[in-house]
């Protein structure tokens, strides 16, 4: 009975905790060395409370020399560290754990794996008949070691499955690609180190103006994020397929192409995003350039951001240099406006939608327009209707108080950009200039000069900053805190939730205040098991 009680309440903990490790490991998109990098950082994924009441367990039987194990004591410690466990799917997770159909088959895999080990330990117990301090450090070792494994059992479930993986991807790539074959929609691929989100929504605006269009929604742009798109969405009626293409690896671009065949394509940029995985700039745009060479093998068309592609680039890869200019750029609390000078004409442009930034992808989105045959007064009248893009430097009155959402930004333009619209508003309101930022990832060794570069920025704009998780953006801090004012303040706080009760407390009408990025769970989550 006893045995039965130990399996049934491990059980239970293997659930919760296979569950809250899940989180992360979705967060690192599957992919082991990531997900082994997460679990040894600061050991946050190892078990360290109960492996600890266990082995002192073990220290206090073995000095009372009473080694008989007391099943009951052990079943209560699985229970009540099981109902410790953050739920991955409330409150606690700022991205809730997604249940798909390729977790739900890493997990029965795993849980299998786990009881397998389980049973095996105990059948162990059964046999051995505990007696003397040799088989009980044993045994308590094994269970120490059965609850250190539970995050590698995910890894190796996830390696497991990785031929039946391989397959599926396959057939659900190949039945996306007879899709689009058989509905032949115009395809427009969009790519960049920043940007490919709000020039993918600005783009999809305008040519919804004048036909049937539609979009990857939100942020989706890899393989099968845009393969699942196809295959549920895509319908015979759309005249336009707008897909924002991204990449984190060498070659994923080149996948997406062969898929999508892209008769047109953008690219809005050539920055730092993912220097971590591409190690050099050179690779970066190597990768990007991939959607360019694709639309050529497809005679089709595309526009290169000259100002923030280097030119370098454009000849290295044989490419033509797209020849726009904006002028006489201005952001208000109701917008952006500004001139744009293409192909001999100039064209008076505003939109509701702010950063001064916003220029450079509505041109881009302006002169494809203008390749697809939309008149020009056509697509500059659907731009002062342009919505904003959801947590992509969203302006929005919250009852006195003007909150600048840019969640989803985290690169250097961006920021810069956003901190120019923070203060220009902030100006016009007539009130403090407050900035709430963890920085920005994935930039490799260029961590620290790009976040001191925006922290100069801030030092010109800011009347107030909150720094989540500082550690991570020390050479923003240390800028701003050594050369800011009498009049301007830092303060540090460990996680979003702290900024916004400092917020809270502490607001006055007409506080303009700008969250730049917003990091997931696997960057700013306080691991305590």
């Amino acid at each position: 009975m006893f045995i039965t009680l130990i399996f049934l309440a491990t059980i239970f903990f293997v659930y919760k905790r296979t569950l809250f490790y899940s989180l992360f490991f979705q967060q690192e998109r599957y992919e082991t060395k990531s997900f082994l990098r997460f679990i040894f950082k600061k050991f946050q994924l190892i078990d360290k409370r109960l492996s600890v009441i266990l082995f002192f367990y073990t220290i206090f039987a073995t000095g009372t020399k009473i080694y008989n194990l007391d099943m009951s004591i052990i079943s209560g410690l699985f229970c009540i560290f099981a109902l410790l466990t953050p739920n991955p799917r409330s409150g606690f997770a700022k991205k809730k754990l997604d249940i798909t159909k390729r977790l739900k088959r890493i997990l029965e895999v795993s849980f299998a794996l786990d009881a397998t080990f389980l049973i095996a330990i105990l059948f162990y117990i059964h046999k051995l008949n505990v007696k003397n301090i040799y088989c009980f450090c044993e045994v308590m070792g094994y269970m120490i070691l059965f609850v250190q494994s539970l995050p590698f059992m995910l890894i190796v479930s996830n390696l497991i499955l990785s031929p039946i993986e391989i397959f599926v991807k396959k057939h659900y790539v190949s039945d996306a690609k007879s899709i689009i074959n058989k509905y032949k929609p115009i395809v427009i691929g969009i790519t960049g180190s920043f940007g490919k989100t709000s020039t993918k929504n600005i783009l999809n605006h305008i040519l919804s103006s004048v036909a049937s269009s539609m979009t990857t929604a939100r942020s989706i742009n890899t393989l099968m994020g845009i393969t699942q798109v196809i295959r549920e969405e895509l319908k015979p009626s759309y005249k336009y397929f707008i897909v924002e293409v991204g990449t984190s690896k060498k070659g994923r671009i080149r996948k997406i192409c062969n898929l999508i065949k892209p008769q047109y394509g953008i690219l809005t940029a050539i920055g730092s995003a993912h220097f971590e995985s591409f190690k050099s700039k050179d690779a970066i745009a190597r990768e990007k350039f991939d959607l360019i060479k694709s639309v050529v093998a497809n005679d089709g068309s595309y526009i290169i951001n000259p100002f923030l592609v280097d030119e370098k680039y454009i000849k290295k890869f044989h490419a033509d240099k797209t020849d726009f200019s904006t002028s006489d750029v201005t952001v208000t609390s109701k917008g952006i406006s500004f001139t744009l000078k293409y192909n001999k004409q100039k064209y008076d442009i505003s939109a509701p939608i702010f950063g001064t930034h916003q220029a450079q992808n509505i041109s881009l989105t302006f002169i494809m327009a203008l390749k697809l045959g939309i008149p020009a007064d056509t697509i500059i009248a659907a731009l002062k209707t342009l919505p904003q893009t959801e947590h992509r430097l969203e302006v929005k009155d919250q009852g006195g108080m003007i909150v600048i959402d840019d969640a989803f930004n985290s690169n250097v333009e961006g920021f810069k950009s956003a901190l120019s619209t923070l203060h220009i508003i902030a100006k016009e309101k007539k009130g403090r200039a407050i900035l709430i930022t963890p920085g920005m990832v994935e930039l490799g060794r260029e961590h620290d000069s790009q976040h001191k570069e925006v922290a100069n920025v801030a030092l010109e704009t800011c009347d107030i900053v909150i720094a989540v998780v500082p550690e991570r953006i020390k050479a923003f801090v240390s800028k701003f805190t050594a050369e800011k004012s009498v009049n301007q303040e830092i303060i540090l706080v460990n996680t979003l939730a702290e900024a916004r009760q400092w917020l809270s407390a502490n607001s006055k009408k007409n506080d303009v205040v700008l969250y730049e990025n917003d990091l997931p769970d696997v960057f700013e989550a306080k691991i305590n098991i």
